[in-house]
This record gives C-alpha cells, structure tokens and sequence, in this order.
C-alpha cells in the first residue's frame, strides 16, 4: 500500500507559492498556460501540488489537460 499523498492545494496558497495574482492566474488559466482547479466539493477548488509542481517545473502542456474528475486515474 502506497503512503503517497498528493494533497490539494488552495487558491490563496498556490497564490502564494507562484508568486502570480488571481487575476494573472484567471488569465493564464482561460488561455492554457495554467492548470486548472479541480472541484473539490460545491464551494472548494484546488489544484494538486504534484500538478502545480509540474507547472513550476514547466515540464507539461496544459492546453491539453484532461478537466474531467472521472477520466482521472488513480
């Protein structure tokens, strides 16, 4: 069994952790050059900190990102 956890991350500290605003994060998002956020539950996104990671890292396109919750694996 694996004790690997990827927890969500919210959007004040991935505000944080980019250093970018919400506004320049909206932007980026609307034009694929940010992740998007997941829903987490009827009033809470997030975005997983290996997605972010892989952000920070530049190491994915997110133009063709997969957005559906049930088309994850995992």
């Amino acid at each position: 069994m694996s004790t690997d956890i990827d927890p969500f991350l919210d959007r004040s500290t991935v505000r944080e952790i980019t250093t970018l605003s919400y506004p320049t994060i909206n932007r980026l998002q609307r034009t694929g050059r940010f992740p998007k956020f997941e829903q987490i539950s009827a009033g809470r996104v997030g975005l997983r900190k290996s997605v972010l990671a892989e952000f920070l890292a530049g190491r994915r396109d997110w133009d063709n990102q997969i957005t559906s919750p049930s088309a994850r694996v995992g």
